[in-house]
């Protein structure tokens, strides 16, 4: 703190104090006062020098040269030290700057009225000079910590802005100028440039620069650094941070300064200093930033760090882009694979998770369809329009899971079990296709066990089971006919477990062949003219990974019955209620 430090702040450079007063003797007495404790001390008799001082070498809250606190005296000439007060309040650059009122007034309203203007604190005439320097003190504590604050919080907005940059797209002919761009305006810079290691990791050419004249720009687009070379292959080669407090002297950045540094400091760029950050990315450095910054306020240690910190978010930009670039030279050569694979009758595996999604993901939609024309077509009452409608928000939840689920028809995404109600499962599925049902002319009749004990299973899996049944079913009987669905006990054999849940669906459609029975559950393989044979492969790995079986008995031009086995308990004892993704694989 100021005291504590000599007057002296936390860059070793001592605060600046303002003292506004027109009284000769008290303008002396407080210079000699703060001056001995170590304080930097300029003076004004008049409001309008006292603005002037204060917005000379100010350019903001964060501002390492300026004003850092303004002793006003109340009674100046015009305009007085109410309006000075005033007017610094309502200044943008200004407002930050701790202001203590002194006057010679001790009325309460002169008093608010001073705090009404904004000032931070106040004393009055006569006063200690131990009072005057422990507020001098306070105040540049709070004006210490506000700094620190907002120090901070430009740190955060320009991480988030970077952030934000390099994550908005891939192309590094995008990202990295744009990156630039926002670092020399929140930071203040005057130049940046990213270098970046070629595919051997010797060399390292310019991939983007900033505020350099065309002629200067263009020597850097040719500038290139081995490793270990000068300043840009010192860091690369080390990965550590390297300030360089004056350019002068060191090529090629002694005679290439941004235009606002040259038109400001001369061309040979003698007052800039140049900082050069590595791009780390996992444990290597795929690169280099170099920023350049007038001398004046030059690099803090803050501006050091943040720089460092970004210079990560721009190595992991760039190893992202690298592994995009691989992935989508990788995606060509698999579409090439794919064009030629989808020429013979069987698709490879990025065409069978294609027509898994396509299969599966049309169930639920029908479902969905159903429950929204039901509540549009027909007068319901209130309930069955709620029962609807939370039957299609069940299938629209369904859908989301579902293309994890779908991925590998042999390891679906592991699941949750739960006790259910089978029948109430199959009331579901039946008020799901009720509409299809009707137009397929098809009769149900439900011969179905009440009070069945609960079984353990994924609800939505086999409720996908039962519903590709049904509509397997439907689609058999092109002119429609009978479907009976039964579900009962079926005890096992002794030493067997507890038993089975058995669910059936017997249909009076065109049946199958001996032939294509044997093909039945088969992965692409299908009787319809249209389909992708996927729906009873699928229904098959998930009553298997529930420790169940699908049999199936057909008779062509007679029909087709189809018994789902459900055990009464979890398979191979799993307690946890999940269904492994590796249980009874086939």
């Amino acid at each position: 703190m100021a005291a504590q430090m000599g007057g002296e702040t936390m860059s070793d450079q001592p605060y600046h104090i303002l003292v506004v007063d027109d009284e000769a003797e008290t303008v002396d007495y407080l210079n000699e006062l703060l001056t001995i404790h170590g304080y930097k001390v300029t003076t004004a008799h008049t409001g309008e020098d006292g603005l002037a001082a204060m917005r000379s070498g100010s350019s903001g809250p964060l501002s390492p040269t300026g004003i850092d606190l303004v002793i006003l005296d109340v009674l100046i000439p015009a305009p007085d030290g109410y309006e000075v007060c005033r007017r610094a309040k309502a200044d943008e650059t200004l407002r930050y700057i701790p202001i203590i009122m002194v006057t010679g007034l001790r009325s309460k309203e002169e008093v608010m009225q001073g705090w009404g203007v904004g000032a931070d604190d106040y004393v009055t005439k006569p006063f200690s000079p131990e009072e005057l320097l422990a507020r001098v003190e306070a105040m540049l504590r709070i004006r210490q910590m506000e700094r620190e604050v907002l120090r901070h919080n430009r740190e955060l907005a320009a991480l988030n802005a970077i952030a934000s940059v390099v994550s908005r797209s891939l192309d590094l002919d995008e990202v990295l100028p744009a990156t630039l761009e926002t670092i020399m305006s929140l930071l203040e810079m005057r130049a940046g440039v990213v270098c970046l290691l070629d595919e051997e990791g010797k060399q390292l050419t310019v991939r983007a620069q900033r505020g350099f004249f065309p002629g200067d720009a263009q020597v850097l687009s040719r500038a290139s650094w081995r490793v270990g070379q000068d300043v840009v292959g010192q860091v690369a080669a080390s990965g550590e941070p390297v300030l360089i407090e004056d350019v002068g002297g060191i090529e090629p950045w002694a005679s290439i300064v941004a235009p606002g540094a040259r038109a400001m400091e001369g061309s040979d760029g003698a007052e800039c200093s140049l900082l050069c950050v590595p791009l780390p990315a996992q444990d290597r450095v795929l690169g280099t930033l170099v920023v350049l910054r007038s001398r004046t306020p030059g690099f803090t240690g803050p501006d050091r760090s943040l720089l460092a910190a970004i210079g990560q978010q721009i190595g992991v930009s760039v190893e992202n882009a690298r592994l995009y670039t691989e992935l989508r030279q990788f995606a060509q050569e698999l579409e090439r694979s794919q064009a030629q694979l989808v020429q013979a009758e069987k698709l490879a595996a990025m065409g069978r998770l294609t027509a898994s999604i396509a299969h599966e993901l049309n169930n639920p939609l029908q479902a969905i369809q159903n429950c929204l024309h039901l509540i549009l077509t027909r007068r319901l009452d209130g309930e069955k329009q709620g029962r609807y409608l939370v039957l299609a928000q069940e299938e629209v939840d369904r859908l989301i899971d579902i293309v994890a689920r779908m991925l590998d028809f042999y390891r679906p995404s592991r699941g949750q079990r739960a006790p259910t109600d089978v029948n109430a499962l199959i009331e579901n599925v039946l008020e799901l296709v009720d509409k299809r049902l009707q137009r397929g002319n098809v009769v149900v009749h439900r011969q179905f066990v009440p009070n069945l004990p609960l079984v353990p299973v994924v609800a939505d899996q086999i409720k996908q089971v039962f519903l590709n049944m049904v509509i397997n079913a439907i689609e058999a009987m092109p002119d429609g006919g009978e479907l009976v669905i039964t579900s009962r006990l079926e005890k096992a054999k002794a030493g067997q477990g507890p038993g089975w849940l058995r669910v059936s669906f017997a249909d009076n459609g065109v049946g199958l062949s001996s032939e294509e029975l044997k093909h039945i559950f088969e992965p692409f393989y299908t009787t319809k003219s249209r389909g992708t044979g996927l729906g009873l492969s699928v229904s098959y790995g998930i009553v298997e990974r529930h420790g169940g079986r699908i049999d199936v008995k057909s008779i062509t031009g007679k029909g087709t019955l189809f018994t789902v086995r459900l055990p009464l308990t979890s398979a191979g004892g799993e307690s946890n209620g999940e269904i492994g993704p590796d249980s009874g694989s086939r």
